[in-house]
């Protein structure tokens, strides 16, 4: 009867150890896919559509744009430079897609808007003129405090058409902010971005 017990309580002791085993296998898998940080959320702008409707005086012009951005800028992620020069990113929030791609994308689909441009898109097609542009600001300021202060954007870069003269572009906008929610920030940027855009056509028509 006593060698019964013993038994009994040594695959007692057993089972407990494996159901403890397994209890600790499924809470630490359960670690590596909860987590507590907030979910990225990604935020989209729009081209500059805001030209006159009206018929262009002159023909569609095949424009070859490329764009390039200054180092620290090649990112997804929103941007904000601090009075110390420090970049720094908005947590959990990301743009569509890398500045490079993302600006190429709205440069290209505004100036089409106006009526004047059509882009090329392959190699070896026949083009009317090369823009060719450098992101060189794109981020929110911090002040002191740590709070948003405003949004700068800058673009340079040069302009050729066939038979013309290079023509240097220079291009900036900046607007104010006085709220840290990121969407008055983005929106901040889409104004920014819109006067970028209007001035960039007016020097090159």
């Amino acid at each position: 009867m006593w060698k019964n017990r013993n038994e009994v309580s040594f695959h007692n002791n057993i089972l407990i150890t494996v159901v403890l085993i397994q209890l600790f296998f499924v809470n630490a898998c359960g670690g590596l896919i909860r987590s507590d940080k907030p979910a990225t959320t990604s935020w989209w702008l729009e081209p500059y559509t805001g030209y006159p409707i009206t018929t262009p005086a002159e023909p569609v012009l095949a424009l070859d744009l490329s764009v390039t951005v200054v180092p620290g800028l090649d990112s997804h992620k929103i941007l904000a430079l601090t009075d110390h020069a420090e970049l720094k990113k908005y947590a959990g929030a990301r743009w569509a897609d890398s500045l490079p791609e993302l600006l190429h994308s709205l440069v290209g689909r505004s100036l089409e808007a106006s009526g004047r441009f059509t882009m090329v898109s392959a190699r070896g097609v026949a083009k009317d003129c090369d823009l060719k542009l450098e992101l060189r600001e794109f981020f929110a300021n911090l002040g002191s405090s740590g709070k948003t202060t405003g949004v700068q954007v800058a673009i340079g870069g040069q302009y050729k058409c066939d038979g013309s003269e290079t023509i240097p572009v220079q291009v900036d906008a900046a607007v104010s902010v006085h709220d840290d929610r990121i969407t008055v920030i983005v929106a901040a940027f889409q104004q920014a971005l819109d006067g970028v855009m209007r001035d960039l056509l007016q020097q090159i028509q």
